[in-house]
């Protein structure tokens, strides 16, 4: 994973990375605004004017049975009925699995 935008070229030795079948991902991250973002989230808790977070969650799926539907949704930007696919959510409580049986 590459995180942040240090110098504008980058080496990275692809034929390595293909030979390891390594996906490379890029990732930008904003410096000082983690703290911003923690405060915004706390104050909407806190207050019944604040910005409601789990309308950002747009599918819920329960059990761990449903978890490959869950991943299906995940990679799609619209679901069958044209609504954007924002965030899926896997409801696994009561769910009584191991992991050692997935």
């Amino acid at each position: 994973m590459l995180v942040g935008m240090g110098h504008p070229i980058q080496t990275i030795p692809l034929g390595a990375a293909a030979l390891r079948e390594v996906d490379i991902v890029g990732v930008f991250r904003y410096a000082n605004t983690y703290a911003e973002s923690i405060e915004i989230v706390q104050a909407g808790l806190k207050s019944p004017d604040g910005p409601d977070f789990s309308k950002l969650v747009t599918h819920r799926f329960k059990g761990l049975a449903n978890a490959s539907k869950a991943f299906e949704m995940a990679g799609k930007t619209k679901d069958d009925e044209g609504k954007l696919v924002l965030k899926v959510v896997i409801d696994s409580s009561g769910d009584d699995v191991s992991l050692a049986k997935l």
